[in-house]
């Protein structure tokens, strides 16, 4: 008998779905029907029509200072937040399962290496590492990517390394060994499809963890577009009284975003977790 769907799985999942469909319709109307792959559309500035309130001139959500469209910069940084996430949780995660199992198989020195690092990083705020970071790389959309992979890495690392020791405690890993299974092929067609659906979970709750810091590295001046949801919050702080719809505006649909995912995120954990009842 399988498992049953918790309501966190479905409400988490509805949430998600409909902003990757929005995101999806926004890329398709910005790329294909707007715009080209080579040249693609991006909201319009006309100063003309500067804050107008929602519902004004046929501005469902209204326009911000530059004119612009709300529901245009909130589908740009949707999509724009939604890959740059997506792009730091893969890579994260990706790292993090390398660094787990070579600190578990490696040698001490792989082993204080990886230990002296991940420890490095968990002591001072990730915030203050991406900002570091950010100022030698330079503010640009790679180096945004780079300074959250950096911070972001460490934690799959360690949960990485839990679920490794974990398996590789196993009978059928220790035979798999004793007859001379090469760490490679043992890494990838064991150790990684059984640590996979933890770490997914992981990877769920780890996107919302990422659209945080990068909306707040955007907030403070340091986003890779000017479509960062962080860096619209803090045009939008500057005429919060003037247009306050603007911040109410962003902060329900990142809010909405945050909660689908961790819904989604916490939902898989109790469905994965084999402790739980059917």
């Amino acid at each position: 008998m399988s498992k049953k769907l918790n309501k966190e799985i479905k409400i988490g999942g509805a949430l998600l779905s409909s902003y990757l469909i929005w995101a999806i319709a926004w890329l398709v109307y910005s790329l294909m029907i707007k715009g080209s792959f080579l040249s693609p559309y991006f909201p319009e500035t006309d100063m003309t029509k500067e804050l107008l309130y929602p519902g004004v001139e046929g501005f469902l959500l209204g326009t911000d200072i530059y004119g612009r469209s709300v529901v245009e910069i909130l589908s740009a940084g949707l999509a724009y937040s939604l890959g740059v996430s997506t792009l730091v949780s893969l890579t994260s995660a990706t790292i993090g399962i390398i660094i787990g199992y070579l600190s578990i198989t490696g040698n001490n020195f792989v082993k204080v290496t990886s230990d002296l690092v991940i420890n490095l990083i968990f002591i001072f705020p990730s915030i203050l590492i991406a900002i570091m970071v950010m100022s030698v790389t330079g503010q640009s959309f790679w180096g945004l990517v780079f300074a959250l992979v950096i911070t972001g890495w460490p934690g799959y690392a360690r949960i990485a390394r839990g679920e490794t020791m974990r398996v590789m405690n196993l009978t059928y890993v220790e035979s798999a060994r004793a007859i001379g299974v090469t760490e490679i092929r043992l890494f990838l067609k064991v150790i990684v499809p059984s640590i996979l659906p933890l770490m997914m979970v992981h990877i769920v709750l780890g996107v919302s963890g990422v659209i945080i810091s990068e909306a707040a590295l955007g907030f403070l001046g340091l986003g890779g577009s000017e479509f960062s949801w962080g860096a619209m919050l803090s045009i939008a702080k500057t005429v919060l009284l003037e247009a306050p719809y603007m911040v109410i505006t962003l902060s329900i649909v990142m809010a909405g975003l945050i909660i689908g995912l961790n819904l989604l995120g916490d939902g898989l954990r109790d469905y994965l977790d084999p402790r739980k009842s059917f």
